[in-house]
């Protein structure tokens, strides 16, 4: 999606990894991927810089460099107040300055990292890719002087509003944490980390699903019904799983067919997407969520892909209603600041290809 990637200014003068979509779009589809291409990305992991959630340009706002910071990109100044504040939300219109402020580039930049070096582990067998992402890991979730909090209090601030917290909409911002659990497992058995560091990153992430369950803003996106809501689920159940809990990821994947009524109607289009400026952008995202918490589900004995909910939603009346703009989305009828590029959606077709091939395994027993 239109992500900026790459937190400083500084690592624009360095060897850049693939774009976060091109990452992990090799380890969703890992086995037909040609080694070539997975060894480009190994390398210029292996030549990226280590950046850690301390590494902030000016100190952190809330005194402590450990809490991971982000600022909401579409809130502005209020050209009314003499300072500015409180902001004011802009659908559509992206504060870069903002966002470059923040961590969120930070996030993007590890998991790509360590995505790109798991996959040269497991596929291509090289050591020191094991050994670097053991460096990334060690320094995010481990060690005492670099490592994050394992919540999110400070996610999308909105400058001028509730004291400077984050708010519900933050949590997306680590929604690709369901790529990380998934490359900490091409890493088991691997020379990346010691057991105890190991133990420690899994207590890290319990710690942080704990926080996913407790804190006011995990709550609220909980209970989003627009993409927010289904990107928590993305990540909330990638990392129950990580962390052996398959029947709480179970009970959150049933969850999502009522969220599947809320989202997609009859004729699938989805009308709390089309309300966005860009609602093709929005459209995309959110069924890019719900196939990733669909392919998730079948490995949990919950078929997703097939359901339709009694309103007559589903994810393929969803896909049915964006995919004649695949080819030619300047024709989308409805609002969209910034077309998309053409074909955007060939790695989420191929995808469902292959939902519509893969078995549904036997839910587990309970």
């Amino acid at each position: 999606m239109r992500l900026l990637r790459l937190p400083l200014l500084a690592l624009l003068l360095l060897p850049a990894l693939p774009g976060a979509d091109e990452t992990r779009s090799l380890l969703r589809a890992v086995d037909t991927v040609a080694p070539a291409i997975l060894a480009e990305a190994a390398d210029k992991a292996l030549q990226a810089p280590l950046i850690t959630i301390v590494d902030k340009e000016k100190p952190s706002p809330t005194g402590d460099a450990h809490d991971y910071i982000s600022y909401a990109r579409y809130w502005w100044p209020d050209p009314a107040k003499p300072d500015g504040l409180p902001f004011i939300r802009k659908d559509g219109y992206h504060n870069r300055e903002q966002v470059d402020a923040g961590d969120r580039k930070k996030i993007d930049h590890l998991v790509d990292s360590v995505t790109a070096l798991a996959l040269g582990w497991s596929k291509l067998h090289r050591e020191e890719c094991a050994r670097q992402a053991g460096d990334w890991l060690r320094a995010w979730f481990v060690t005492p002087a670099t490592r994050m909090k394992p919540a999110l209090d400070y996610a999308q601030v909105r400058l001028g509003h509730s004291q400077n917290l984050g708010n519900a909409s933050g949590v997306l911002d680590t929604r690709t944490f369901a790529e990380l659990v998934e490359a900490l497992r091409l890493l088991q058995g691997s020379p990346a980390l010691t057991v105890a560091d190991e133990a420690a990153v899994r207590q890290w992430f319990t710690d942080y699903f704990h926080w996913l369950g407790t804190g006011a803003s995990a709550l609220g996106e909980h209970k989003a019904e627009n993409n927010h809501g289904s990107w928590f689920l993305v990540q909330a159940v990638a990392i129950a799983r990580y962390l052996g809990r398959d029947d709480v990821a179970q009970k959150l994947c049933e969850e999502d067919r009522a969220r599947i009524g809320w989202q997609f109607a009859p004729d699938g289009s989805q009308p709390l997407e089309l309300e966005r400026e860009d609602g093709l952008h929005y459209s995309f995202f959110n069924l890019d969520a719900q196939l990733q918490l669909a392919e998730q589900a079948r490995r949990l004995g919950v078929d997703l892909w097939h359901y339709t909910a009694p309103n007559g939603g589903s994810l393929k009346g969803g896909l049915a209603y964006i995919r004649p703009y695949n080819e030619a989305p300047e024709k989308w009828p409805h609002k969209e600041r910034e077309v998309l590029a053409k074909n955007f959606m060939r790695e989420l077709l191929e995808r469902t290809a292959a939902l519509e091939e893969a078995p549904v395994l036997p839910a587990k027993r309970m």
